[in-house]
């Protein structure tokens, strides 16, 4: 019956010790990283990943929980396995390293033996210079040996400092108690954690689909296992001070931190992610939502693992959008043909870098404006090779003025001609820009061959051209410029 009792007992704290950092979700903004972790209210104490300043310590609670009696004490880990083992390999390190300094000096030493003539006769000159030899060779080889360990000896540190890149860490103590099933959770903001997020876009030109995906490789050096978890990615800063702060009276006390109500419906959903009422050890699909609060939108991803030191990607959503595909000519700039897709988003998408493909190929990368939610949107996947754009300046003129003349006038007059290579019917769009005049007697008259499709008040202007499979166009554009001669 006893050895019943040690078994249940040596079980139970095992799970205790394994359940004291219970983490449950991230909070990821792009300037900070909170957790939030579950706290045991039938315990007066848990570890905190990190150094955690007391006044960074906030509380989360779905219904009514009580709290008293709080603390926060920085230590060092002295006893945990991994910390152990990280100093374990810096002493090798060390010691290694002074072998090898060792060794070096041998050399230094057998290499400056001189001889002298009445000392030592010529059969003890080749004697001693041969063993010299022998050693000196040997000690090269030992170094290079020595050298091949200890860089092993630094690339295993290395992959065990990534899993936990601190000795330091915060005890909380705390009496807690909460009504029915409730859930106790404290935030506190986080260093362990890195992000790389980015968008990997991918045009189906035939179906005319536009897949985003919203990615991030997320990597947490915290020493600790999270398993499904929740992770929040906010696509803005975090900031606290939305409002003057109300004014209250200073006495010196001891503060305790701040606990969040249920009624604070905004922030609880944008701070901590929904408790899950029973944990389980069962690996459930990892899955992704988009969320909007009163004035925020952010991104989810649900039942995540992150193991310590590893690099993670995690998918926050995957949406897919009808678009309508044409090609653009920058004429005001290099004459290029772009590939362009219009769409319209139902989510909002912060500014970020982002890898494009293009009927899963990879185009390039580069860095995108906000794609603003319900509003017309715009893409760009490359130059299309199978558009020719030659541009041609057919005349470039400038008058000068006799006598009685008051005016200078300037013309300028380009040919574009457009060949379309490819097997398919293309609608392109040429840009083009004409001068704005800013001074009453500056005139600025547009010359060209065909109407315009649209003119923008900062002189930007748009040909739609189509063109069959193997056909071209020509098209012609300029401008007369008349303004005062001053002499």
């Amino acid at each position: 019956m006893k050895k019943i009792n040690i078994a249940i007992s040596s079980i139970i704290l095992s799970t205790v010790a394994f359940a004291n950092i219970n983490v449950k979700s991230l909070d990821i903004y792009k300037n900070k990283t909170f957790i939030n972790q579950e706290l045991n209210t039938s315990l007066n104490s848990v570890d905190l990943i990190g150094k955690v300043r007391f006044e960074d310590i906030r509380f989360v609670n779905n219904s009514n929980c009580k709290i008293s009696n709080v603390s926060v004490i920085s230590e060092n880990y002295s006893n945990d396995s991994l910390s152990s083992k990280i100093k374990e390999y810096k002493q090798k390190i060390a010691f290694k390293t002074n072998e090898i300094t060792s060794v070096k000096n041998v050399i230094t030493n057998l290499s400056s033996i001189k001889f002298e003539k009445d000392a030592v006769n010529l059969k003890n000159i080749k004697e001693v210079s041969t063993y010299t030899q022998k050693e000196i060779e040997a000690n090269y080889n030992k170094i290079y040996k020595l050298q091949e360990e200890l860089t092993s000896l630094n690339q295993e540190l290395a992959q065990l400092i990534n899993k936990k890149n601190s000795n330091v860490y915060s005890k909380l103590n705390y009496d807690a108690s909460c009504s029915g099933d409730s859930k106790l959770l404290v935030s506190y903001p986080t260093f362990n954690i890195s992000k790389n997020s980015f968008y990997e876009v991918n045009l189906d030109s035939k179906e005319k689909n536009l897949e985003i995906k919203n990615k991030s490789f997320i990597t947490q050096s915290s020493g600790n296992d999270f398993e499904n978890i929740d992770i929040n990615m906010y696509t803005y800063n975090y900031a606290n001070a939305v409002k003057p702060q109300t004014f209250k009276a200073e006495y010196l006390d001891i503060q305790e931190p701040i606990l969040m109500k249920k009624a604070q419906a905004d922030m609880v959903t944008m701070e901590a992610a929904p408790i899950k009422m029973m944990k389980t050890n069962l690996r459930v699909a990892p899955s992704f939502s988009y969320n909007e609060t009163t004035t925020k939108a952010f991104f989810k991803a649900s039942n995540i693992s992150l193991k310590s030191g590893v690099k993670n990607a995690v998918t926050f959503s995957k949406d897919k959008y009808k678009t309508k595909n044409k090609i653009e000519v920058d004429g005001y700039a290099s004459s290029n043909a772009f590939y362009k897709v219009d769409f319209k988003s139902d989510k909002l998408y912060s500014s970020q870098n982002t890898k494009f493909y293009l009927d899963e190929v990879y185009v390039g990368q580069s860095y995108i404006n906000q794609i603003k939610k319900d509003e017309e949107s715009s893409l760009y996947l490359g130059i299309d090779s199978f558009i020719d754009v030659k541009k041609d300046l057919i005349k470039d003129m400038k008058e000068e003025p006799f006598f009685s003349m008051s005016k200078i006038k300037t013309e300028k007059l380009w040919k574009y001609t457009i060949t379309n290579n490819s097997n398919e019917e293309k609608t392109i769009t040429l840009i083009e820009r004409i001068p704005l005049s800013k001074h009453e007697d500056i005139k600025v008259k547009l010359i060209s061959n065909i109407n315009y499709t649209k003119k923008e008040d900062n002189g930007k202007l748009s040909y739609d051209i189509t063109l069959k499979p193997s056909s071209k166009t020509t098209l012609e554009f300029g401008y007369i410029i008349e303004k005062p001669y001053k002499k």
